[in-house]
């Protein structure tokens, strides 16, 4: 299942996401994949017997960058404590690698400024 984030609120501590989807009974899988045709990221969730994938669209990314250094926080229940370690490899390995395609490399660099 696709779950979108779909608002965001940044407090002094953490960015507070929230789908429309329940993620109820849902755990963070430590894992993050690229949907470079779509301009997004997809964080994967696990119920026990099959997985889910958060997505963070583009219109996400900047807050994601400026707030890299909170809690990220989905539903006010689910922390994922992995997430910014996985966002952090993710970026390390799109980082000038047009296997990803030159449009979505460019945009990826130019909102999380990598160099």
């Amino acid at each position: 299942m696709r779950i979108y984030v779909n608002e965001i609120k940044v407090t002094k501590d953490s960015l507070n996401c929230y789908t429309e989807q329940s993620t109820e009974g849902l755990q963070e899988a430590g894992q993050m994949l690229v949907d470079s045709d779509n301009y997004s990221f997809a964080y994967i969730l696990d119920d026990g017997q099959s997985y889910s994938y958060l997505i963070f669209v583009q219109e996400t990314w900047s807050m994601l960058h400026e707030n890299k250094n909170k809690k990220i926080i989905i539903n006010d229940h689910l922390e994922l404590k992995q997430f910014g370690r996985e966002l952090n490899y993710i970026l390390d390995n799109i980082q000038g690698n047009s296997n990803y395609g030159k449009a979505f490399v460019s945009v990826v660099e130019d909102t999380f400024e990598l160099e």
